[in-house]
Formats: C-alpha cells, structure tokens, sequence
C-alpha cells in the first residue's frame, strides 16, 4: 500500500490559494486631535543605611547615657527634569540632621540635660527604571535610628533612610478623528483622564517671635522640633491659597528656676545613696547611682506653639482646575533665642518655607475604541496608553490615646519633662466607601524619677493608630497617595507608673484611579481580491453576547439603520431575536 492510497479523497483536493490583499495606509485626509496625558508612576521605595561615629564636641561633658536622637533627613535635589534616554540611576546627595540629648557623666554648671547637634551628609546612587523624558520628584524621611555608646567621647549612630518618588511622564496623544472624503462609522467610550496642568514651586518668609512660659528666663535650647501641618489648600481664580500651621515643640533650660531648685549636694542627702533601686531605662543603660551626679531637672521646659501662615501661590488664571497636592520643604526654619524691641528675651521662629504644588485637570474625551467603512476594509492598530484619573482629595483626624506603663523602667515618675513623636508608618486601602489610612507612631518622653534628685529616664513606645475618612464614589481600585500630619501632642501623669500619651492626627489623600485607554493608529484601508460579497438583505438570529454594533459591523450597515428596519427602540438585543438586515 502505498501512501497515496492511505489519503482520505476530500484531502487530494488542491489547497485554494491565499487570497491576495494589499493594504493602502491613509496618509492624506486623517484628523487628529492632540489631547495631553500624564502618566503618574510610584515608584517601589527604597532604601539607604549610613553608619556614622559622632564625637562629643570639646565643650560638651562626658557622655554617661544617651535619651534621645531625633534626626531630620534632606535632599539636596528634589526634582529630576528631563531624564535622559539609557539613565538607569538616580543621583542621591543630602544631609541628616540629629539631635541627642544626653546624661553627662559628672555635673558641670547647672545643666542637667545636654545637648548635641550633629549634620551628616550622604550620597548614594539608585538604580531603577525610568522613562525618557519624564520628570521625577524624590522624597526622603527616616525610617529607624539605632545608635551605641562606644565610649564617654563617642557614640555611634545607624541611620535607615527611606526613599521614594514619583515619575510624572507627559505625552501629547493624537487621538484619530475620521477622515475627510470617507464616511467611517466609528464607536466612541468617553473617557475621563488627568494631566497636571502646572508643577510650581513657592517659597514663603516666616518670621514670628514665641514667648516663653512665665517666670522662666530661657538660656538654651536643648532640643527643636519643627513641622509643618497643611490646613487647608483652595484654587481661586489667579492664585493658590494654602493654609497651615507651623508646629514648634522646644525643650529649652531657664536659669531661673536653678535658685529654686538647687542640686541636692551628697551631705544633704545621704539617702540617695540607695539610687541603685531605679537601674536603668527602656534602652538598657544603667541610671546614674553617683551622688555627684544627681541634679534639678525643674530648670527644664517644653514649649509647644502653632505659628499659623497663609500662602498665596500666583497661577495663571485658565479654566477651572480639579485638584492639587502640596507638600512642604521646611529645613531653612529654624528658632533662635533672642530679644525683642522691648528687651524681652523670645524665641524666634524664622527662615524660608519652600512650598511644591501641583495642579490637577481632568479632561472628557471620546476616544474611537472600533470603526469599520461600508464599501471598503477599513483596518487599524491600537495603542494602549496609561494614565490617572483625580478622583479628589480629602481629610481626615482622628486621636491617639494610649496609657503607657512605666514598669520596665524601674523608675516613677516625678514629672514629665518633655513629650515628642513621629510617624513611623502609614497605609492607605478602600473599603466600603472610605478610606482607611493605618500605621504607627512613635512616642518618646522624657520624665523625672520621684526623688528628690531628679533623675531622667526616657519612655519609647511605638502606639497604632486608624483614621477613617468617608468618600462615596470610591469604586476599589483606586491608587491613595497619602500624608499624616502629627497636629498636637501631650502626656499626662496618672500615677508614679502610669503615663497617659494624647496626640491629634490629620490625614490628607489625594485619591487617583487608573485609566487605561486604546488609542487608533496606522489607519488604512484593505483591498480584497475579487468575488468577496456581502448579501444586500438577510435575516439574522441575535445570540447572547451581540450587540447592534457587532451586528452592524459585520453586515456593512449602521446601527441606526438596523434600528430603524426592525422598529427599536432601545439597544437591548435578547438571544434568538430575529433581525432584518438590509444593506
């Protein structure tokens, strides 16, 4: 048997030949119309670890016992224009500033309390993908400080920065319109896109005098925190108006209350040579047991205050924006003790607030998702595009209390000398029409023993938080960009082993929704070889999943005309319908 006898007869028949088509690209007679498109791309955060040895300053005592390094981080360069094609890296440069206050190992003056100001630079370099020509805006924070005490001269500091950005990549799209000497019949989706209409910085001068409690002469400050907390921020007209409230908490020494006060000497208080019964604080470092040591902490003070500003950042008056996103660069305020014209003596806040803004539009546009011609093929590609919706921005407060225990620290507290905080983490997620932004603060205080020496101790405790804010037109899959705000702070004392810790948390999101749309290109017409023929008239039997556009699409007639031949009036087809379909 040969193989030609094993071969079915319906397989012998020759193989017709490929029909020949030839695609003619419309080059002439195509409308377009440009629509501009930012793409908004976070970009997965990374990190940065420096390890420093910091040397106690010659005019500083001895080191003995380290109660807090806060620290500040920032970026030389915060906006990268322009990224050139091939670019895989980020240039990272700045300074951390720290501040550490310290038990001194021997008593020297009246201070209780010292404190050290140190600046460390960094440079680091980021790999990561970015577009060409896209724009890019860095932002940098602390992420965990650990630190050692090597000797009395020298401790060393291990610093995690966290980093992230934003790629804002602008493209002017060609959307196709149709064409001139054809008629198309093309099917359009409305589609709601942003772009970011302006990108502008601001810089405001603050300058405002706070005065310090009654009957306290300042003399140094130990220790300044400084933030700035966004009110509220409207477009009108011509101008920006922001709103907010730069949050200073001091921790200042007064020589005044030294008289009142004085350092116990060890003949007056033979008693507090039994200190070894209050040994050491949250970090472990054993409390001082030295007579010569002990010292009045009454001449230490805290001091909160909200020096409150509005900006008006000039803009060109247009049509009417959808939203904007603001965020602050304040690492040129500072406060300095001075006086005022009468002799008083005052802290002044003072330095230049660099403020980033940006505006929001979103535009309605019909964009052709298919089109097909009667007489003639009409083909085309399509282009996915990526982009961001503004779907607003909002709001949101909510109080922290929490009763922190003392019992680890073997110590009671006498006095709470000095309260601060920090974010250590936040998240953001849509649930049921709101938003829920989660995460951690840090609260660190500083409070005396109750004896008669004054001994300080620190408290760390890292505390959760939850804010809940409303936003109805929420669909799930939205992108939350989000900044938490610490507006006020204080702790109060329960009892010798029990401290309450208070703060008041705003939350401001900007909320965006992808929006990934097809744009048509290479529009050209195919021309078939012959005997290819559409039937001027047939009876069509709908399944499930039409619709008058497929229908339409496939015969080579209109939807109005398969509307208008079959008495419809609305679009709803039902599967087993029969259609009427002239050409």
């Amino acid at each position: 048997m040969t193989y030609e006898k094993d071969i079915p007869d319906y397989a012998m028949v020759p193989a017709k030949e490929m029909e020949e088509r030839t695609i003619v690209p419309i080059t002439k007679g195509a409308i377009y119309s440009p629509v501009q498109v930012t793409n908004i791309t976070e970009k997965p955060k990374t990190t940065i670890t420096l390890e420093e040895d910091i040397l106690v300053p010659d005019t500083k005592p001895d080191l003995r016992e380290i109660l807090i390094i806060d620290g500040k981080s920032h970026l030389s360069v915060k906006e990268i224009d322009a990224i050139a094609k091939g670019d895989d890296y980020i240039n990272l440069s700045g300074e951390i500033e720290l501040q550490t206050l310290y038990l001194p190992e021997k008593q020297e003056g009246n201070l209780p309390i010292i404190s050290v100001q140190t600046r460390v630079p960094f440079k680091d370099q980021w790999h990561t993908a970015m577009s060409a020509g896209a724009t890019m805006t860095l932002d940098c924070s602390i992420e965990k400080i650990d630190y050692m005490v090597i000797n009395e001269r020298k401790y060393r500091v291990k610093v995690v920065l966290a980093i992230a950005a934003r790629e804002y990549t602008d493209a002017k799209v060609e959307l196709f319109e149709g064409l001139v000497s054809e008629d198309i019949q093309l099917l359009k989706e409305s589609v709601e896109i942003s772009n970011v209409a302006l990108r502008k910085k601001d810089t405001l001068s603050i300058k405002e005098d706070i005065f310090p409690k009654e009957d306290s002469r300042p003399e140094t400050i130990l220790k300044q925190d400084i933030n700035v907390v966004e009110n509220y921020k409207q477009v009108s007209g011509d101008k920006v108006v922001i709103n907010g409230f730069v949050y200073v908490n001091l921790l200042y020494f007064s020589a005044s209350s030294v008289a009142a006060s004085p350092v116990v000497p060890p003949s007056a208080a033979p008693e507090a040579a039994a200190a070894d019964d209050c040994p050491a604080d949250v970090s472990g470092a054993s409390l001082p047991s030295s007579l010569g040591d002990l010292c009045s902490v009454d001449s230490v003070h805290q001091l909160q205050e909200r020096v409150e500003f509005t900006q008006f950042i000039p803009i060109q008056q247009g049509d009417r924006q959808n939203g904007c996103n603001v965020c602050f660069d304040d690492s040129q305020l500072k406060v300095k003790l001075t006086q005022d014209d009468d002799g008083s003596d005052v802290f002044r806040l003072e330095g230049d607030l660099l403020t980033y803004l940006e505006l929001y539009k979103n535009l309605e546009k019909e964009i052709i998702v298919d089109g097909y011609h009667r007489q003639k093929e009409f083909v085309c590609d399509f282009e996915e595009k990526s982009s961001r919706t503004l779907v607003g921005t909002t709001c949101g407060e909510s109080s922290v209390r929490e009763i922190l225990s003392l019992e680890n620290t073997g110590c009671e507290a006498d006095r709470i000398i000095y309260t601060t905080a920090e974010v250590l983490s936040c998240e953001s997620r849509c649930e049921q029409s709101k938003i829920v932004t989660e995460g951690v603060i840090l609260a660190k205080l500083l409070c005396s023993c109750d004896r008669e020496e004054r001994r300080v101790f620190p408290i760390r405790e890292e505390i959760p938080y939850r804010i809940v804010t409303a936003m109805p037109q929420l669909t799930g899959n939205e992108i939350i960009s989000q900044k938490v705000y610490i507006k006020d702070l204080w702790a109060e004392k329960i009892n010798g082993k029990q401290v309450e810790f208070n703060a008041s948390l705003m939350v401001c999101a900007e909320i965006m929704r992808p929006t990934p749309f097809k744009v048509l290109t290479n529009p050209a017409f195919e021309e078939p070889g012959p005997g290819r023929q559409v039937s001027p008239m047939v009876v069509y039997i709908c399944r499930g999943s039409d619709t008058l556009w497929q229908i339409a699409k496939r015969f080579k007639t209109t939807v109005a005309s398969v509307k208008e031949v079959n008495e419809l009036e609305g679009d709803t087809l039902s599967a087993g319908q029969k259609l009427l379909i002239i050409k």
